[in-house]
């Protein structure tokens, strides 16, 4: 039937794809802590957007960085409004932690390029949202509390992975 309405000798072959459900998700940290996360791929009912982050290693290697910040002068505390936690002088440049990409303050520091850089979704919408999100980890001892006290914290390897949900695909 197909044929005679097409006028069609053969038939049109569609291939789609499919990608893991959580391929290059954001999600809010409420989503995050509120959904069995360990037990899917795929926390439920949550606000997610696409996110088009770079990684810590990514933004090491990047020689474009966003306009007005200097990839080789530009520092931690001047752009993020507070020193890193440990292991990294006070004077540490953005670049000097983004070459260690499996610390709290690479995930940070990844995160506030790509916000400043443009495009990132609730809560990375800028650089001052990512100031925010680092000032509540800072005051929390390295892990992020969800503004809804009813929510449990992340824990420190839980904040990485929310963090990382900005660049992971």
């Amino acid at each position: 039937m197909l044929r005679r309405s097409l006028g069609v000798a053969a038939p049109v072959v569609l291939t789609l794809t499919s990608a893991p459900v959580s391929a290059g998700m954001c999600v809010t940290a409420s989503s995050f802590v509120s959904a069995a996360t360990f037990a899917s791929r795929q926390p439920k009912g949550m606000d997610s957007s696409l996110c088009s982050g770079l990684s810590p290693t990514d933004w090491a290697y990047n020689t474009s960085w966003p306009m007005g910040v200097d990839r080789q002068t530009a520092t931690f505390a001047e752009k993020l409004g507070s020193e890193p936690l440990s292991g990294f002088p006070a004077e540490a440049t953005l670049l000097e932690i983004l070459q260690q990409p499996a610390s709290l303050e690479a995930h940070v520091a990844a995160v506030w390029l790509s916000a400043y850089r443009g495009g990132m979704p609730r809560p990375f919408e800028d650089g001052d949202a990512v100031k925010e999100v680092w000032v509540n980890i800072r005051n929390n001892g390295g892990f992020y509390r969800p503004m809804d006290l009813q929510l449990p914290p992340l824990t420190e390897s839980g904040t990485l992975d929310w963090l990382a949900t900005t660049w992971k695909q």
